[in-house]
């Protein structure tokens, strides 16, 4: 990957707000911003971690799940293989990526398996040579990989090849006359004037910053370019999300989990769980940033991303997206919907009749008397505050979840407390 490549960006500023108007950008631009939303979530947080041009902190306590595996273990996954394939998830448009100009998927273009058995009827690979084929086998036959696979005419995500009028609220549509037009008219400009245009170098440094600011704002190009200082959504944060038309909940799929509530504030302070609430959690890591928002189900969250997501420039290799095989586990709640559509190659990431804690931040610990105590002291809580829960997490929980982590370090407690009715005083 090119890190030096830099892309000309035509930027229109209201310097009296401190606000972008809108950006016109080349389709080579636009082809990276549609590649955002096939990058997992789990190797977002790997690209953010590190990048110091945020100035606030980004993806609330999502990042927490990722550094738990990394400080698990191999003996609690179920698989020596599961450890490196969460911590380094994989999208299935890693090869369309090579295509483009500047590539944020890091992905490493010598690695392809397949399995040995000449007489396997699956066409699948994999990038981690301990995976198990469908047929049982591991996939560990090593192939050369494809440079890049072919793309059309107009480039790899868009749908023509023309110049692009990219809005604060990432809206992309094709350059024009008329759409520059409805778009001052929109935020209330009557021409030109008070209105300056600059011309910026964006390169690898400045899309990072654009990819963590689309997490917090939903101007984020007045955030990434202008360094206005982004805030959280924590005040969006409404009732879980329904069921999309068509789910139906299965009720004796759902986990059944103890949580331990403060009676001062009703916050969750941690869950114990087994591994079927695990196995959930964790595939939020290797969901594609577009998928993670489609679960969202509402545009109240990551709704600059949902504009990027329904743009009518993009072309069918960026809408048609399928997680690999070997992610889909039958103990998975969250991606019930599509065992149906895919070959199950497990059931799950974790070991069996194995417990963990799970703090109200989605820090992970396997369960132990140590991990316990040493929880309860960091929280400075007597035992006569607490109170004890069972409750069953279906998918609409985890969605509910999965939002929260997103925008605050209280997951558990903003994902649950529509279950969590206070107790009624016992009489005496």
């Amino acid at each position: 990957m090119a890190k030096s490549e830099k892309f000309s960006l035509k930027v229109l500023i209201d310097d009296k707000r401190n606000k972008v108007v809108f950006a016109e950008a080349d389709q080579d631009f636009v082809d990276v911003l549609f590649s955002l939303l096939t990058l997992p979530m789990g190797k977002i947080v790997r690209l953010l971690e590190n990048h110091k041009s945020l100035k606030t902190d980004v993806l609330g306590c999502f990042k927490n799940l990722h550094r738990s595996v990394a400080d698990m273990g191999n003996d609690h996954f179920e698989t020596n293989a599961w450890k490196s394939m969460l911590l380094h998830p994989i999208s299935n448009k890693e090869f369309h990526c090579r295509n483009l100009k500047l590539n944020m998927s890091h992905a490493d273009p010598n690695k392809m398996f397949t399995c040995p058995r000449y007489t396997c009827s699956s066409r699948a690979y994999s990038n981690f040579n301990t995976t198990r084929c469908t047929c049982g086998c591991l996939m560990s036959n090593q192939n050369c990989s494809p440079d890049v696979i072919p793309c059309n005419a107009y480039g790899v995500f868009v749908n023509c090849r023309s110049s692009f009028i990219v809005t604060d609220d990432l809206k992309v549509s094709e350059n024009s006359i008329g759409v520059i037009m409805k778009v001052l008219n929109d935020l209330g400009y009557t021409g030109y004037s008070g209105l300056r245009e600059v011309l910026l170098d964006v390169g690898y440094e400045e899309v990072l910053t654009l990819l963590g600011c689309l997490f917090t704002s939903e101007v984020p190009l007045t955030c990434a370019f202008l360094r206005k200082h982004c805030t959280t959504r924590m005040h969006k944060m409404l009732s879980p999300p329904a069921l999309k038309s068509g789910d139906v909940v299965d009720a004796a799929r759902a986990c059944s989990v103890k949580v331990f509530v403060r009676k001062l504030d009703r916050e969750v302070l941690y869950a114990e769980c087994n591994e079927d609430l695990l196995d959930s959690l964790l595939s939020f890591l290797v969901l594609p940033l577009e998928l993670a928002c489609s679960l969202s189900n509402d545009n109240t969250i990551l709704g600059c991303v949902g504009n990027l997501c329904r743009s009518p420039c993009r072309g069918g290799a960026s809408k048609s997206w399928h997680l690999p095989d070997y992610y889909i586990c039958s103990n998975n709640n969250l991606l019930d919907h599509l065992r149906k559509s895919y070959s199950i190659c497990g059931t799950g990431f974790m070991q069996k009749k194995t417990k963990f804690v799970v703090s109200n931040d989605l820090i992970i610990t396997p369960m132990s008397s140590s991990s316990t105590i040493g929880l309860l002291k960091k929280m400075q809580v007597d035992i006569s505050d607490l109170e004890e829960y069972q409750i069953s997490i279906s998918k609409a929980e985890l969605i509910s979840i999965l939002r929260a982590s997103l925008i605050s370090s209280s997951a558990l407690t903003n994902g649950l407390s529509s279950l969590l009715v206070k107790k009624p005083k016992q009489e005496t």
